[in-house]
């Protein structure tokens, strides 16, 4: 069979959410996917509820779905990508045409019912009017959708921003849900389209959490950069690659989905800011010019640590400094590597 869509979901102690998020899956009417589920040598009984759902389901066979339990925790941009080109590997062997579209969900989020079908539906439709000379338009990299407390109608994520020192936010986070709700408005316009392109925001970032990609696209840059471990600014990393190459990142305030968040790392917490600051300096090292490093991040970074950093920090962010600097040689390949891979694209 011949699936429109690759969704992967990687776990890591999500004994507390992954049946729901896959009860939310299977619920969608969009059902054209192949889902893998790649768990991160969870400690908890995640694997076992997986097993679990999987048989309870008779939708769920070895034709649409697979579960790969991985014997260490390899990241999460390391699990997607080990989940992808081990499709792809398989698919090769099958001749079968392969997916258009990647979707990444986290385990704790749970998607309103129709938001894969509003998600897919209207990436494509603005692609291809753009194809066709029916727009002028710059085409779609990468999406997503808007996100909601797991129990609240509380705004999680309405797409993201950078700032100069790449410290990052996510866009009307906090708000109640009704300040955006009049902006969506209906799901179809009166030609039965299920999106309308003047409701579609442009934004710097949008979140692993629920991603949408050209599945092409993804694996011409080679997925993600496995060395945002174990997790954060992969997806930052992978929407900056996509601007260089002029694709928009977007969200569609259709696609509605709800998400715990910080499920496997409490945010807040010393790890989090370990891992945080560790991965924010390598990515604005990895995407910035040396001038422009220099002279925007430094000041940024400066002027951030004075005003707004806070005393729990100060560990993490010696840690992040201090690795980044020992890293920095491989960083730099990395960079280099980076510009070529960019460089291909842009001349087909």
């Amino acid at each position: 069979m011949n699936y429109k869509s690759l969704i992967i979901i990687v776990t890591y102690n999500s004994e507390n959410f992954i049946e729901k998020c896959l009860h939310s899956i299977i619920a969608q009417d969009y059902t054209e996917w192949f889902l893998i589920v790649a768990d991160n040598a969870s400690k908890d009984e995640t694997v076992t509820k997986i097993r679990e759902f999987r048989n309870m389901y008779p939708g769920l066979d070895a034709g649409n779905f697979k579960l790969i339990a991985l014997r260490k925790n390899i990241g999460f941009a390391g699990a997607v990508n080990h989940a992808f080109f081990n499709f792809i590997k398989a698919k090769k062997e099958n001749t079968g045409r392969g997916p258009e579209f990647l979707i990444l969900l986290n385990p704790d989020i749970y998607i309103n019912r129709g938001s894969l079908k509003k998600m897919v539906s209207f990436y494509k439709a603005v692609n291809e009017k753009i194809n066709r000379g029916q727009s002028r338009s710059v085409r779609i990299g990468a999406a997503g959708g808007l996100i909601l407390d797991y129990n609240s109608v509380t705004i999680q994520h309405y797409g993201g921003r950078i700032r100069d020192n790449f410290i990052t936010y996510h866009i009307n986070s906090g708000k109640d849900y009704s300040v955006i709700k009049n902006e969506t408005g209906k799901t179809e316009n009166g030609k039965g389209e299920l999106y309308r392109e003047d409701r579609i925001k442009d934004v710097d970032y949008v979140t692993g959490a629920f991603f949408v990609t050209d599945f092409r696209l993804f694996s011409n840059l080679g997925g993600f950069d496995a060395g945002y471990r174990p997790a954060y600014f992969e997806e930052l990393d992978y929407c900056l690659k996509l601007k260089k190459i002029k694709r928009r990142v977007v969200v569609n305030p259709d696609s509605v989905a709800r998400h715990f968040e910080g499920a496997s790392v409490k945010k807040f917490s010393r790890n989090f800011y370990r891992f945080y600051h560790k991965n924010r300096i390598r990515c604005a090292i990895i995407n910035m010019d040396f001038l422009t490093f220099l002279k925007v991040f430094f000041r940024a970074e400066l002027r951030w640590l004075k005003k707004e950093s806070t005393v729990d920090q100060f560990l993490p962010l010696f840690y992040a400094y201090f690795i980044n600097f020992l890293f920095l040689p491989c960083n730099l390949i990395i960079k280099l590597k980076n510009h070529l891979i960019l460089n291909k694209l842009e001349l087909k």
